[in-house]
């Protein structure tokens, strides 16, 4: 008795021939992907924000720059973060930049925004897809130092003048003598604004920052180090007052140092701050 079920028919050649250069091809993209994706270089974006303001520390003009950090892959170890300031209307001028601290920017309890620096070191390991912040303080090399003097020398002054009127807290003051005081504390003052503003690069104009990362990244599929540099600018403009918010602003934070030491009352010394205009995030 025969079999009245369907017969299996066998392919066409061309179709066959078809089915198997095909797997082929796929296979062939699938060891070139693995392949490209083990000897591709190592992946780190830098980018900066717009939060870039100046500020004016014992330590010498400083300009707090921040950035967003995103490794793929397996994470990548910063080695090394490198600042450049340039101006570039007019006459083009390039300032020495270092980073000299590395932080965050946090909220407290009370809800405010305050900075946190936890190293001097750019050492730092970005997780694989975990973005971070992180806010650099750029010092002016050159200048950090002479600085760092005038603060020093104007503290200095301070607890001379501290020492001269001591007779002049004790019970009621005499007028006249507290006038003296008050004569040679502003005076100390006004010495440490000239000599600290003397040095103060700060100009009106345009300007690039640029922050560079060196870093280094594990191979996703061969255990071998990979190195590579990731780089972002930032524009702003410096407005033609700047300088004198920056005079201002140090007048007063060193007023209220004053106060603080000649006559133990609490003040509030804020930290002379300037913040451009006109910043603008843009490719390397």
């Amino acid at each position: 008795m025969s079999n009245g079920g369907l017969q299996p028919q066998s392919l066409p050649d061309w179709m066959l021939i078809f089915s198997f250069v095909a797997s082929l091809f796929l296979m062939l993209l699938v060891i070139v992907e693995g392949i490209c994706r083990a000897l591709r270089k190592a992946t780190l974006e830098i980018v900066l924000t717009r939060e870039v303001f100046f500020r004016i520390l014992d330590t010498g003009e400083s300009l707090y720059s921040t950035a967003v950090l995103v490794a793929y892959d397996t994470g990548a170890l910063i080695q090394d973060v490198k600042a450049a300031l340039v101006k570039t209307n007019g006459a083009t001028k390039a300032f020495d930049l270092r980073v000299a601290q590395v932080g965050e920017k946090y909220r407290t309890p009370e809800g405010s925004y305050q900075f946190g620096f936890h190293s001097t070191s750019p050492l730092t390991f970005v997780p694989p897809s975990n973005p971070q912040r992180c806010v650099y303080i750029c010092e002016h090399e050159s200048y950090s130092g002479y600085t760092r003097q005038q603060f020093q020398q104007f503290q200095e002054a301070l607890f001379k003048i501290k020492e001269r009127y001591s007779f002049v807290m004790e019970g009621t003051p005499d007028p006249a003598q507290l006038d003296n005081l008050i004569q040679d504390a502003e005076g100390a003052v006004e010495v440490a604004v000239t000599g600290i503003m003397d040095k103060i690069q700060i100009e009106p104009g345009k300007y690039t920052l640029t922050i560079t990362a060196t870093y280094r990244q594990k191979g996703k599929f061969f255990p071998m180090a990979i190195r590579g540099v990731s780089t972002s600018k930032v524009n702003f403009v410096v407005e033609d007052y700047a300088r004198d918010v920056f005079r201002h602003s140090l007048r007063e934070h060193l007023q209220a140092r004053a106060r603080q030491v000649l006559l133990d009352q609490p003040a509030t010394a804020s930290t002379p701050e300037y913040s451009p205009v006109e910043v603008q995030e843009c490719a390397a």
